[in-house]
């Protein structure tokens, strides 16, 4: 498994009270599970879920949830635009 760093932006942070965490993943995918895990109290009803975010590997934009990842890769994870 890589040792990723996720980021968290807009509500994801505010909702998790967390700027950044450290996980173990192997896809890009797993990173929503093991994140769930280790914050357990994200408000969302079934948890962080990657078609919630728009998703960034290391600083590009990345929708491929079977991208394999590396020791260092940093993940962002930013809640959609919305407004009113």
């Amino acid at each position: 498994m890589a040792k990723v760093t996720v980021k968290l932006f807009g509500v994801f942070r505010v909702d998790t009270h967390t700027q950044q965490v450290e996980l173990e993943a192997d896809k890009l995918k797993d990173v929503f599970s093991a994140l769930n895990e280790k914050l357990g109290h994200i408000q969302m009803d079934s948890g962080l879920q990657f078609k919630d975010a728009v998703i960034y590997l290391n600083g590009e934009s990345c929708r491929k949830k079977s991208q394999k990842l590396a020791d260092g890769d940093e993940i962002w994870l930013l809640s959609p635009a919305s407004g009113g």
